[in-house]
């Protein structure tokens, strides 16, 4: 007989310990002063847990769970990054392999509860979305009540309601672009009326909190929308219009950096440094130095991993992408599981990224649509071991 799930987390248990989880995922950059206190938070509440239930997946049967052919070059790029450390001037070794187990137990944990539970994975995900929209108003009602309406969401420090973070307006981008798009999805796959009204809604209040932020990429984040929706329809070649729109205005809302800063060890790259948001370490004629972080994934992907690890990244991506083309189910199915992966993209070349730390603002533009990516390939058939 094939392995059953573990009846603890069944029903109810699993549809709240979800539900809670993603709010917290998705709401929490906006509630946490501390990143420390959030990560303390979602250790105890997410990643535990989910590491307790996918070793008993493992142990039980399912080891395809993590050992998937198309999981092999995401196992290559954190491998490289973890290797990378034994040349890099100041590696942070422990927060470097939290946030590589953080990763992994993630995508495993994801693609269990798709194959299991994947109505319950939907709904809470779509729930922690919801949440993450009220937090989102709040803000905004906040932030607008002391500045001036001309004033972009965060450019300035300013009180919020109940002593919320007053954020770099990078890490807001990149907080709200999987909760928007999960309810952009979800929202159209269940109509105007009841449901699907109010994740309309919710993705609503998430473009305007993007342009807000950011007015180009605002706009690129509706012209990705519309890119999705012309991609599913009778002529989907019409999607070409809204695609080369979105990218420009992705090229408009990134900054300009001098790109020969991030190209001092093309091969291999300086290594895996203690990560920040407000620069990065570079090793350059003899000393030490602390250059601007490029806020572009690609640019610091050369500059940290070398070309190899770019390389390692892209083909990350395109496993999985490639492996839904190639089923016919990128455009179709379980489009909250991927409608996240190209906003995702363009939100890191523009705003910047951490490569490898546990979890932060970045991994919802980064880690969490890949590993959506991989929870949609993962079909109960391919997945459960042979009978004996």
């Amino acid at each position: 007989m094939p392995p059953l799930p573990p009846n603890i987390m069944q029903g109810r248990w699993l549809r709240w310990w979800l539900t809670l989880s993603f709010a917290v995922m998705f709401s929490g950059t906006f509630l946490f002063n501390s990143r420390i206190g959030l990560l303390n938070v979602l250790d105890v509440l997410f990643f535990l847990p989910s590491l307790t239930l996918l070793t008993r997946a493992i142990v039980s049967g399912d080891y395809r769970l993590m050992v998937s052919p198309l999981l092999v070059p995401l196992y290559l790029l954190l491998g490289w990054a973890l290797l990378s450390m034994a040349w890099a001037e100041e590696p942070n070794t422990s927060r470097t392999v939290r946030g590589v187990v953080q990763i992994i137990v993630m995508v495993g944990i994801f693609r269990w509860l798709h194959m299991y539970f994947r109505n319950t994975f939907r709904q809470a995900m779509a729930n922690g979305a919801l949440c993450a929209m009220v937090i989102a108003f709040m803000v905004i009602i906040s932030y607008y009540t002391t500045q001036p309406l001309n004033s972009p969401l965060f450019s300035e420090p300013a009180n919020l309601i109940f002593r919320m973070p007053s954020l770099d307006p990078s890490l807001a981008l990149m907080a709200m672009v999987t909760p928007t798009f999960i309810l952009v999805a979800q929202g159209i796959d269940e109509g105007v009326n009841g449901k699907g009204a109010r994740r309309l809604v919710g993705a609503a209040v998430g473009m305007l909190f993007l342009g807000l932020v950011s007015l180009p990429l605002g706009l690129m984040s509706l012209f990705l929308v519309v890119a999705w929706i012309s991609a599913r329809s009778s002529r989907p070649w019409l999607v070409v219009i809204p695609l080369l729109a979105a990218l420009y205005l992705m090229v408009e809302g990134s900054k300009d950096v001098t790109l020969s800063k991030y190209f001092l060890n093309p091969l291999i790259g300086t290594g895996l440094n203690q990560e920040y948001l407000n620069g990065v370490l570079a090793h350059h004629n003899g000393k030490l130095e602390n250059l601007a972080h490029p806020r572009n994934i690609f640019l610091l992907l050369v500059h940290n991993l070398g070309l190899i690890g770019l390389i390692l990244f892209v083909a990350s991506w395109a496993s999985p992408i490639i492996g839904l083309l190639q089923r016919r189910e990128f455009w179709s199915g379980g489009n909250a599981y991927t409608i996240a992966a190209i906003p995702g993209l363009c939100v890191t070349f523009a705003a910047g990224s951490y490569l490898v730390a546990p979890f932060h603002a970045s991994w919802l533009s980064l880690w969490l649509p890949l590993a959506l990516l991989f929870a949609r390939l993962c079909e109960r058939p391919s997945a459960q071991p042979a009978l004996r």
